[in-house]
């Protein structure tokens, strides 16, 4: 079973808005992997540089919400990690893996265990303006079970949060560009 938690308007319209426009003016880098390094072959996309106001607008937005996350999980968590604002654009993508929490990697990712992504972009089929195609964000059961796929909802100024440790990927995106944030609950 995929244990998933969703909370539908995390983000008011305006800030989601908001925090759009600054990403869309905003310069950035390619993003990287754990260990620092950019890893094109596993991860494409772009890691955001925004004001420090909006990163702490965000963090703050998601420490309000930590005993629902706790609750719903069964885990206690003391923090979240500084939050990613990343941008997808026409090609990048982010191959199946696992954010922490597991058994076989000893890294500073071991102490991961809440994922969080924040949506806020618009998906459409067809290419329209302000919106992306393609990039969407899957889950796979687990190893020894089903060969189950499930795909979030990924409506704008949603939250969805997952167990560090389930698999997930962001496939393709084939058109427009594809604003999320991600961080970790440890």
């Amino acid at each position: 079973m995929i244990d998933l938690f969703e909370i539908d308007g995390f983000l008011d319209e305006d800030t989601r808005a908001r925090l759009v426009a600054e990403l869309d003016a905003a310069g950035g880098a390619p993003a990287t992997v754990l260990s620092g390094d950019v890893h094109t072959m596993s991860r494409k996309t772009t890691r955001v540089a925004v004001s420090p106001e909006t990163r702490a607008l965000v963090r703050q937005r998601l420490m309000e919400r930590k005993a629902e996350l706790e609750a719903h999980f069964g885990i206690a968590v003391t923090e979240c990690e500084e939050p990613q604002f990343l941008r997808y654009e026409t090609g990048d993508y982010f191959v199946p893996h696992q954010d922490g929490n597991t058994p076989m990697v000893w890294d500073d990712s071991r102490f991961r265990r809440i994922s969080a992504v924040i949506f806020l972009s618009h998906k459409a089929e067809e290419p329209m303006p302000d919106t992306y195609g393609g990039g969407s964000l899957v889950f796979h059961g687990p190893w020894n079970g089903p060969q189950e796929r499930v795909a979030a909802t990924a409506t704008p100024g949603s939250l969805v949060t997952f167990r560090a440790e389930t698999t997930h990927e962001v496939t393709p995106v084939t058109h427009g560009v594809r604003y999320t944030i991600a961080t970790w609950f440890r």
